[in-house]
């Protein structure tokens, strides 16, 4: 399969939002920190004023705080009123209507509050008690380890014309093992991607290109690859995506896609100590890992037979609810297998991965696409 979740980070992040390494990103990280400070506010006390054509959030200090895009939209949903048609209204209507949701509210347990403090407030988040946040320079100061292990951020061109940081590439910036014509060369033009940070969200991209690890069918092999997304303010689950592929070309496309798997954690209860303990562990052992547990990986997936029988296997599978695959989505696997991959047993756990993968690139729907991507990762763990 082809991952084209930091691709589309790498096409639409403004400037801003976008660090030329490690450092800069933590450093940014760390400010927005640095600048937070948290509130538990009863939710009868929360109302919203107009001023000079914004809609300012007010508490019981009644001191006014400006809302970001996200805090807005965070607020607007509290309510179950439309943020996105609230945003067209003048401010003063748009006041008032947020003013009378407040007061019509069902649920009015407390909310957390997370305020940038520069001079004035700004409210960036409006979540409930039960939020646990997850700071994003808590992740990205357990990242630099990795550095010395050589994992780095691919290279990527400029995702527009005069994008800041431009300038052409060197030796230290490509990939080691970079095999492809897709791959960013020495002398091409670069600029920052794979580090991105807002006031409501952090994703990383990161890779090992020089260790290789062998693949049916594949002369160059497969390199280890992950992303790192969350959310400070609730816009999203910690999530860490790990992944095995063939090549990340200059627009931050994964191509050849092996062996993902994903953990993903909700901001409730003890997030933040589970989210470590992945980084800590996880993470940290995939990265210390020698090519030979990968290589071992995937020989124990490519041996694993599934059945005996087409028939069988399809019973089995089908019986693991848990996959939630249909008879028909494992016939098709099955047949995209050994039309795609024939080298490969389409009884085994590896080419039913295989076969899955190249039938999710064919759904219309990114959900539908999902769902078989999981599915095919369930199936390679049935042969560890």
């Amino acid at each position: 399969m082809n991952l084209f979740k930091a691709s589309a980070q790498w096409s639409t992040r403004p400037d801003d939002e976008r660090f030329a390494s490690l450092g800069e990103l933590h450093d940014a990280c760390c400010a927005y920190r640095a600048s937070a400070a948290q509130a538990v506010v009863p939710f009868n006390s929360l109302r919203t004023e107009a001023n000079e054509g914004e809609v300012m959030l007010v508490g019981k200090s009644n001191t006014p705080a400006r809302l970001t895009h996200w805090a807005f939209g965070q607020l607007a949903s509290a309510i179950s009123a439309p943020g996105a048609y609230l945003r067209t209204l003048p401010a003063t209507l748009a006041a008032q209507n947020l003013n009378h949701g407040l007061a019509k509210a069902t649920d009015r347990s407390d909310r957390q509050v997370l305020f940038h403090q520069n001079g004035s407030l700004l409210t960036r988040a409006v979540t409930s008690n039960s939020y646990t946040r997850i700071w994003n320079n808590d992740i990205t100061s357990r990242l630099f380890d990795l550095q010395q292990g050589g994992w780095q951020v691919p290279p990527a061109r400029p995702a527009r014309v005069g994008q800041a940081g431009s300038r052409v590439a060197t030796e230290a910036d490509v990939l080691t093992g970079a095999r492809s014509g897709l791959s960013i060369k020495v002398g091409d033009t670069i600029a920052p991607a794979g580090l991105y940070a807002s006031d409501h969200d952090l994703f990383v991209f990161l890779v090992n290109d020089g260790v290789r690890v062998s693949e049916p069918g594949n002369a160059d092999g497969l390199a280890r690859g992950f992303f790192i997304s969350n959310s400070e303010a609730g816009a999203a689950a910690f999530v860490v995506t790990r992944f095995l592929y063939r090549t990340v070309c200059g627009n931050h496309i994964v191509w050849g896609a092996k062996d993902v798997s994903e953990f993903r954690l909700r901001h409730t209860g003890q997030a933040d100590d589970r989210a470590f303990r992945e980084l800590s562990g996880t993470i940290t052992r995939y990265a210390n890992e020698s090519a030979s547990d990968d290589q071992a990986r995937i020989q124990a997936a490519v041996t694993h037979r599934l059945g005996t029988t087409k028939d069988g296997m399809f019973d089995a599978l089908f019986g693991r609810k848990t996959l939630g695959l249909s008879r028909t989505a494992l016939a098709r696997a099955h047949a995209a297998c050994i039309e795609h991959e024939p080298q490969l047993d389409p009884l085994s756990a590896w080419g039913m991965a295989q076969g899955l993968t190249r039938i999710s690139q064919a759904e219309r729907y990114g959900e539908d696409r999902v769902a078989l991507d999981r599915a095919a990762g369930k199936v390679l763990a049935l042969a560890f």
